[in-house]
This record gives C-alpha cells, structure tokens and sequence, in this order.
C-alpha cells in the first residue's frame, strides 16, 4: 500500500470522529410533503440519477429536485435546464446547507462517497450514494456506524438488489433445493478496444476554462493527493488508484452485492485479489483483467473474475452439493446468455431423488432478468418515508465492501487478506 494512500486513510479517519459536532438540519417530512433533493455529481451517471429523480416526480410527485452539485460549469448548466427551479452549486458543502433539504444523491467518483455522505448524515440528511458504498473498506465501517448513529436511510446504488430476480434466487437457496452452497461464480465483462472507461474529454474545460469550461479542480479532487489538472484524471477518474478501485469497485460491486442477498452473506474471512494490465496501454494504473476471490465463514467462496478486454466471462452459478443454478448474465457481456430464465440442474448423485421430488430433469425458473435501475431509486424515496430498511442498506454496502477494498488491496501489495467478521478488522494487517 503506498505510503499516501494511509496518510489519507488517517486523515479520513480523524475527520470523522469530528464530523457528528456539526448541527443537523434535515426537516422532517410530513406525510403530504414532498421529499426535497439535492443531487451531487452530474457526470453520465449523476445525470442518469437525476433523470431517474425526475421520473419519480413525474410519476408521483412526490419528490422535488430543490438543488444541483457539480463542480464542472458545462454539466451543471446541462442539469439545470431540466430543472429550471433547482438551485446550483459548484461545491456540495454549499448545496448540504441548502433550506429544507431531506435528500441526497451522491455519484461523484469513489474518492469523495464517504466524505460527502458522513457531511449529508451529519446534516440530518437522507443518502443515496452510487456504488461503492465508499473508496475503502475503513471509510465504509465508519458510514455505517453514522446511518446507525443518526437513524438515517442509506441506499447503495446497486440496482440488481431490487429486482425480483435476486428474491426468487434466495428462495430457491433458503429452500435447500440446491443443497449445502459452497461456491458461487460470476463475471462483468467487456471488450471494448479503444479502452473501456476513456470517456470523451471536453477541449479546453478546466480550471481556467471560461463559462462552461470552467472546472474546479481543487474542488473535486478534495482529499486525493494534489497535481496539476489532467483532463484524463478529471474525465476518466476510473482509470486511477486514487479515485477508483477500477473493476473490483466499478464492476464487481454489482455481482458480490447480489450474492450476498441471495446467501445472506456476512463479511468474508478470506481475500485474494489477481490480474494485471494487459492490453490497455494509456497511462492507467488500473488492471484490466482482475479475479476477486473470497472465501466465507459460512463455508463457500465467491469469485468474481472480468475482462475490459475479453466479454467471455465465467458464466454466473451458484454451486451446491445437490444441485447447480445457472443464471443467466444480468448487465452487459455475450449474446445468448439470457437474463430470463434460470436453470437448476442435479448433481449426478442426485439425479434420481431429484427427479423423484420435482417430476423433471431440471427445473426452469423464469422472471429473473433485468428490471432496469428506477426500481431501486423508488425503493430509496419509498423508504424515506416508511423507515424501513432499503434493499441495499448501509450494512450490506459495508460487508460488500470488505471483499471489494480488500481484492484491491491484495492485488496491490501482492498478499491474501484474513478478516475477523466477529471483530470487523483486518486480522493481517
């Protein structure tokens, strides 16, 4: 681990424990009230976030979209002119003093998650925070224990936990159709040639940029180490450790979450990060092939293996002694793996009980595909004003979350991780 990134891990850490003096000021919401949100970070999908938002109020009217935060003029202006009446912001301590705010959304990158959704707690405010929960496993544990702290709603931004697909799953396992589970697999590949994250850069915007072109540097880069402005660091922030988990963080956050629902996994004890940057040769640091692997003290492993370069990934599973459930591939990768159907397939052991108790070779469990991403922000607003609890509450980000920094960590500094779940802390440090 480099030497910054424990420094910052510190700061972050002292920050914290001084973060609950600052007086809240989240309002109450009435049961005719709208809910009134301020969303932070309008990138591709801060944007989408806020199109999801408006959705809601279209449909419901039950929300209002009061503020907007962006520290790059051109994309808040572009927000803006969905949203006439929302005031803007360059930087989200201004917007989180905001009158009568409830409700944020945070899709900055991964740098700033924690900072920004310790502020918006310690403010009274309710949190939806795009995946990954936090930058790192420490931050996530302390986000937690705030949500708890301040009996606030936090929803981590992975969609797959409010589709039926993942309920029906958990019912087939909870059932012990499948037997004891000791594995389960998946993949979130791509192959993309012109390099998978390397987003359009905006000529001339930065932080002498005039108008729309005028980026807040300073702003945005926040706690990470300071350099000049790189348009490729600003506009493609995934490609770099100080920013990003790149894959682990980025994609695998979707696949471990959902396993953890359906297996109601706790934090792992065992985990190994591999991979290497093997085709992409632009200046980015991080790999673009990586396998996160975690073994679980309720006897199974996870591994989660992707490719930016090759979109023929392991195919998703869950493998128990009795049985095996194939399920289709739920986000992007090859044609002709369906995001439908499941399948459960006996072991040959099995094969005769197995036929004996269901009538059939194998069982086809249909409606488990993808149900889109509106779902799980109406979860989040719909819980706001029930207090239950979110599909991808603050404690499932944090065990995710363990697997997910800690893949990270073991592919930097090249060891296995060993974590106690019983104490929360890293047994190997």
């Amino acid at each position: 681990m480099s030497a910054h990134r424990t420094a910052t891990r510190r700061d972050f850490l002292r920050y914290s424990a001084a973060a609950p003096a600052i007086m809240a000021a989240g309002r109450a919401i009435g049961a005719n009230d709208r809910i009134a949100v301020g969303v932070i970070g309008l990138g591709g999908r801060g944007s989408y976030l806020l199109d999801m938002v408006l959705h809601r109020v279209a449909g419901k009217s039950d929300v209002e979209v009061v503020a907007l935060c962006d520290p790059y003029q051109a994309r808040l202006n572009k927000a803006a002119a969905k949203v006439p009446g929302a005031k803007t912001y360059a930087r989200h301590q201004e917007l989180l003093q905001h009158p009568g705010l409830n409700a944020v959304t945070i899709a900055t990158p991964d740098h700033w998650h924690a900072p920004i959704a310790l502020a918006a707690l310690d403010r009274g405010l309710e949190v939806y925070c795009e995946k990954p929960m936090t930058h790192t496993l420490e931050e996530a544990r302390v986000v937690r224990d705030r949500v708890r702290e301040k009996n606030r709603i936090m929803q981590v931004g992975v969609q797959a936990l409010s589709w039926e697909r993942w309920r029906k799953i958990r019912e087939v396992v909870q059932a012990g159709t499948l037997g004891k589970v000791v594995a389960v697999q998946g993949t979130y590949s791509r192959n993309n040639q012109q390099g998978d994250w390397n987003w359009k850069i905006d000529p001339g915007a930065g932080p002498d940029g005039a108008g729309d072109l005028r980026i807040d540097w300073k702003q945005w880069l926040g706690n990470a180490p300071e350099r000049p402005f790189d348009p490729d660091r600003f506009f493609r922030f995934r490609k770099y450790w100080d920013y990003s988990g790149g894959i682990a963080t980025d994609l695998h956050y979707h696949i471990v979450a959902p396993f953890h629902l359906a297996l109601e996994n706790e934090h792992p004890a065992r985990i190994a990060g591999m991979g290497g940057l093997w085709i992409y040769n632009d200046g980015r640091e991080v790999p673009d092939t990586f396998l996160t692997a975690a073994d679980y003290p309720g006897k199974y492993s996870l591994t989660v293996q992707s490719s930016q370069v090759n979109e023929i990934g392991p195919t998703m599973m869950i493998r128990g002694t009795h049985a095996t459930m194939h399920l289709g591939d739920e986000w992007e990768g090859p044609q002709g793996r369906s995001v439908n159907v499941a399948r459960i397939v006996p072991e040959t052991p099995f094969r005769r009980d197995f036929r004996t108790q269901w009538g059939k070779d194998e069982i086809v469990l249909e409606g488990v595909g993808n149900e889109g991403d509106q779902k799980h922000m109406d979860n989040f607003f719909d819980c706001v004003r029930t207090r239950q609890k979110p599909n991808c509450d603050a404690d499932m980000g944090y065990k995710v979350m363990t697997a997910i920094d800690l893949s990270v960590r073991s592919y930097r500094e090249n060891k296995i991780f060993l974590f106690d779940p019983q104490a929360e802390r890293i047994a190997n440090r």
